[in-house]
């Protein structure tokens, strides 16, 4: 019986467990930083643009216990990731639900990192 509840609570303790780190306080601060932009305005005169690649953020559902996985927490994700690189701008390229062997159900959104400065 002792040997029962143990594996009960060690699988409930999985069930809580996900491979993604809640955000935080400092992230969401961050993520303001970064505004989203339409690719057209690249083009835009009076403001320099600098590509700092690639970005991607992912809300998952590793398992049922866990909570789904949300378009925003997705978008929140990729903006704290092109803040950590430095951007202040984002080209949102594409968001999509799929599912992954760790992930039950998720969120992934790509975009464009930028930086800009205005000319002078």
């Amino acid at each position: 019986m002792k040997s029962l509840s143990l594996v009960a609570v060690l699988f409930i303790i999985a069930g809580c467990a996900t491979n993604q780190s809640p955000v935080n306080e400092v992230d969401i601060a961050a993520a303001e930083t970064v505004e989203f932009m339409r690719p057209y305005e690249l083009s835009r005169n009076d403001v320099s643009f600098v590509s700092l690649g690639r970005v991607q953020g992912e809300s998952c559902q590793a398992n049922v216990f866990s909570n789904k996985p949300t378009q925003q927490e997705a978008l929140l994700r990729m903006k704290v990731a092109a803040a950590e690189l430095g951007a202040n701008r984002l080209i949102l390229r594409r968001c999509q639900q799929d599912q992954t062997d760790e992930c039950r159900a998720r969120w992934i959104c790509t975009g464009d990192a930028h930086q800009s400065q205005p000319l002078h």
